[in-house]
């Protein structure tokens, strides 16, 4: 590579990273206050959403943009290629962002939304703003979510593709930086832009409509670069639908199977050593299938991702609950740095405290210590730690690094149940640390133990994504066939929301037994929150432990590969280690023996599909 296409490489990566940034800030933005924008906002009070409406409304967001990733995928793949379809994402993306900018001054077309609210003159020259309809809200979160899963599938791996390289330890810094822009996006999203959103500061007296103005303008400034850009990139053609050939695949599969089962026959001649052929490698050629080799082994390697991504889905349970059960626990701690007991206090002394609680530390933001530390991890992981183990000769696989991940994740939620064991202890035992706590109407009954104790548990958190949802990241892009691998990184992510959506299901299952006050939503005081949270530590950590066993046996085990027959005479094949690729004799290949075949064509030809099958097990092996 010359000094200009090593420029070019440089510039396109450094402006897809920014894309990322930019694109992470405006969802952040909206994500993060979606449901205060509905159930408060700049409206009349009577007219704001109540709070299952607004909490359905961001579901569907959360949902949408999750499930529309592995369709954004597929269109790439089948039909436009990474570029035109990113810019299809960001098109739909501003396009929804528009209208929440317009809906949050009541400037949406009165087709949409009729107006529910007489203008009252002499009172506001402006006059008072409607609430958005449900067709204006649920038109406009279906169109940001369609754009953020389009973009989201697309935007790893195109970003990785301008690499153009096979270096494992150049896409290992890609992916790390990669997560680097998401949480740099995330950090100004959550600690900026919200606070723009709740506090109006300034200028700003509609905080909501200046946050998703600038949220608009980072997005559209992030297509400008994308597309001024387009001669520095490396476009990868589509190589069209390869769902269909999918099916026929696992279809013509099937069919040989059961075909074999009903004319199965013993046949005492045959060696020993003999071996039937695995489910999908009958609809491989030179088993009588018509599918070639490299086409079956891509639908082999999808099962083989998706073992991965079922594995994760206990990680993705601890990983949301920094935005559900850990919230709830911070919110029955003390914000402020100095706590008290309202219900023992003076007059005097409750004004003291209001001068000395200026200053109070939302439940949200704690969040921020988890991007906070990953910000600070990255650099030093990428730039230094592993460098010098690649130096030394230690080197860490994807799916090493996966594990080391659930480690963390168990320590995280194991943490957080231990800290909600101690807090519900003062709650029963020691009145003196009752306090009370005013978050916008609700009054929360807290213990008066600083909501910094939550710490550690958010940094374990970041310490499990450091490893597990990088690697994840990195394992679905170089895992996946090239022919579908936006697919399998729109896979990735719908894993990701399904693993959201269980955690849901999980609670409303544990609920009658451990978060059985249903007439008090904002009480955890008489529940056991720690018990969900022990709960999810033993799940996460006996998927851990198969998973280990997974990777043991798929690693260790010795399992002879089957041949076919050949005209004339048969090939007999040793068992041969999945991790050298020797056999016991110590052979540098898989050992054939060739008996009664003079047929130096067909030989060399299945020579040739062995050595192809080699490369393909060594690269595997790689991975792992």
């Amino acid at each position: 590579m010359d000094a200009r296409d090593a420029r070019k490489q440089t510039a396109a990566t450094v402006v897809i990273l920014v894309v990322l940034t930019l694109e992470r800030l405006a969802y952040y933005a909206l994500a993060t206050n979606f449901f205060l924008f509905l159930n408060k906002g700049p409206w009349d009070g009577h007219q704001a959403w109540d709070s299952l409406e607004a909490m359905n409304a961001v579901f569907v967001l959360a949902g949408v943009s999750y499930m529309s990733a592995l369709l954004g995928g597929y269109i790439s793949d089948a039909w436009l290629g990474r570029f035109k379809t990113m810019v299809v994402g960001f098109l739909l993306y501003i396009s929804g962002y528009i209208l929440l900018t317009l809906m949050a001054v009541d400037r949406l077309p009165r087709t949409i939304c009729e107006a529910k609210n007489e203008r009252i003159e002499g009172d506001d020259p402006n006059g008072l703003p409607n609430a958005p309809c449900k067709v204006a809200v649920y038109l406009s979160v279906t169109i940001v979510g369609l754009g953020v899963g389009i973009v989201k599938s697309n935007i790893a791996p195109f970003g990785a593709e301008q690499l153009n390289t096979a270096n494992p330890q150049k896409t290992r810094s890609f992916f790390n930086w990669f997560y680097w822009c998401i949480n740099l996006g995330s950090l100004v999203g959550v600690g900026v832009i919200t606070y723009i959103e709740q506090d109006n500061p300034g200028i700003c007296t509609n905080g909501f409509f200046c946050g998703y103005l600038i949220s608009s303008v980072c997005l559209l400034l992030a297509l400008i670069m994308f597309i001024i850009l387009l001669p520095c990139y490396h476009i990868v053609p589509p190589e069209g639908s390869v769902l269909g050939n999918i099916l026929k695949i696992i279809w013509e599969s099937l069919r040989a199977q059961i075909q074999h089962w009903r004319h199965i026959r013993p046949n005492p001649s045959a060696s020993p050593l003999h071996l039937e052929p695995r489910f999908l490698d009958r609809a491989k050629i030179r088993f009588g299938g018509s599918f070639h080799e490299s086409a079956v082994d891509d639908v082999r390697s999808l099962g083989k991702l998706l073992n991965v991504f079922i594995a994760l889905i206990p990680y993705w349970l601890v990983y949301f609950q920094m935005e559900t059960s850990f919230q709830a626990q911070g919110l029955h701690m003390r914000f402020s740095i100095y706590g008290s007991n309202h219900t023992n206090e003076t007059e005097e002394q409750m004004l003291e405290e209001l001068k000395m609680r200026k200053f109070s530390v939302p439940a949200a933001w704690l969040t921020l210590f988890n991007q906070l530390f990953l910000i600070g991890a990255i650099p030093l992981l990428t730039s230094f730690l592993y460098p010098v183990m690649d130096r030394a000769g230690i080197r860490m696989s994807m799916l090493f690094r996966i594990g080391i991940g659930m480690v963390f994740s168990i320590l995280a939620v194991m943490t957080a149940g231990g800290l909600e064991s101690y807090r519900i202890f003062l709650w029963r035992t020691d009145n003196s640390t009752h306090i009370e706590q005013i978050v916008g109407n609700v009054t929360y009954n807290a213990v008066n133990i600083s909501i910094f104790w939550q710490i550690p548990q958010y940094v374990l958190v970041g310490a499990a994504e450091l490893f597990a949802s990088i690697a994840g990241l990195e394992f679905a892009y170089s895992a996946a066939p090239r022919t579908f691998q936006g697919m399998i990184m729109g896979l990735f992510y719908t894993m990701e929301g399904i693993g959201s959506l269980l955690g849901t299901a999980l609670l409303h299952v544990v609920s009658p037994f451990w978060l059985n006050n249903l007439t008090d939503y904002g009480n955890i005081n008489d529940n056991h929150l720690d018990f969900y949270l022990y709960f999810l530590g033993i799940l996460q950590f006996t998927t851990f432990l198969i998973y280990c066993g997974s990777l043991y046996m798929q690693r260790f085990s010795l399992r002879p590969i089957a041949m076919p027959r050949t005209r004339r005479g048969h090939r007999r094949r040793h068992a041969v280690d999945p991790l050298t690729g020797r056999g016991e004799s110590g052979a540098s290949v898989l050992k054939e023996e060739d008996e009664e075949d003079e047929e130096e064509g067909i030989e060399d030809s299945d020579e040739e599909e062995e050595d192809k099958e080699d490369v393909r097990q060594s690269n595997t092996q790689l991975l792992l």
